[in-house]
């Protein structure tokens, strides 16, 4: 197994089954994979039960401990793991939702794990504006970037210009889901707001001007292969796209998404594309860099990352 890289990653969609159903003294795993939804909304309803759960910091340390557990056997060594805040604050204060996944996660120290911060398409303006708010208190300090997440068919990115122009001013490194269950339009809005990570973007492939300006500014794409194939943005796995980006020059990275949600993890993600596409272990140390390019760390930590993935 190689080291690897995980930039697109969510918390809610990432949690431990078995402490799940030992929380509510049942079993829960089928409320919690979604790898037959039908569509990207009804696979973002496997997020509802997850958000319950996530409400206290005994709750939320014992969760994000666990998944740093899973993400040590995966062999990856730098994780961005992202959620949105203000789902977790129907009891405790940001503080607390901050200080306890950063505790669970030190508890694994041979994993190196920053949050991201996620605004939500649905949210009223001054939400996501919170969000912001928070995100700069926290930057540097455990949280290392913004994200816009959830139902981006009904929610259009266009109309989130004016939220990324305050990041912008703010200096806020931030990414953005784009072209996953929208078309190429959407990650040519993204691109327009100064995004250099697109989370997902798969639907690039459909616009030679979009494919250039992602060549051209070296913008970085954060794919899921197995989430596309469960949200239906591909409809099976030979027909995804990162290969014709990859070989239009496009830099990707390969993410889980949600490992509860689509069941996976990164060594299986490795192995679909290897046996789908002939990627190889060059190939995939390829991606691994680029990750660890597009990360949002310092310069000083990117080089501590090569040297670290480079001794594999």
């Amino acid at each position: 197994m190689m080291k690897k890289i995980e930039l697109h990653l969510h918390l809610d969609g990432s949690l431990n089954p078995s402490f799940a159903s030992k929380l509510l003294n049942r079993n829960v795993s089928k409320e919690m994979i979604g790898s037959h939804s039908a569509s990207l909304a009804e696979y973002l309803e496997k997020f509802q039960l997850p958000i319950e759960l996530l409400q206290e910091e005994k709750n939320i340390e014992e969760f994000s401990y666990l998944l740093a557990k899973e993400l040590e056997q995966d062999e990856v060594i730098y994780a961005e793991v992202r959620f949105c805040p203000l789902f977790h604050m129907k009891k405790i204060s940001i503080e607390q939702v901050v200080s306890s996944m950063l505790s669970g996660f030190k508890k694994v120290p041979s994993v190196k794990i920053n949050l991201i911060f996620c605004m939500m398409r649905n949210f009223s303006f001054e939400d996501n504006k919170k969000i912001i708010d928070f995100t700069e208190k926290y930057l540097h300090h455990g949280v290392c970037g913004i994200d816009l997440a959830g139902d981006e068919a009904h929610y259009p990115t266009k109309d989130f210009e004016k939220l990324f122009s305050i990041i912008k001013e703010k200096k806020i490194p931030f990414t953005i889901h784009a072209g996953e269950a929208d078309g190429a339009s959407s990650v040519e809005e993204a691109i327009s707001f100064g995004a250099k990570r697109i989370g997902h973007g798969i639907h690039s492939i459909d616009s030679k001007e979009v494919i250039q300006k992602l060549v051209d500014q070296q913008i970085v794409l954060e794919i899921c292969p197995t989430s596309n194939l469960d949200t239906k943005s591909i409809k099976d796995m030979a027909s995804h796209p990162i290969k014709k980006l990859v070989d239009r020059g496009v830099l990707v990275t390969v993410n889980t998404d949600n490992r509860t949600v689509s069941n996976t993890n990164l060594e299986k993600e490795y192995q679909l594309l290897q046996e789908t596409f002939h990627f190889t272990e060059e190939d995939f140390l390829t991606f691994n860099l680029n990750a660890i390019d597009a990360a949002f760390l310092s310069e000083k930590e990117k080089e501590e990352l090569r040297c670290q993935l480079l001794q594999n």
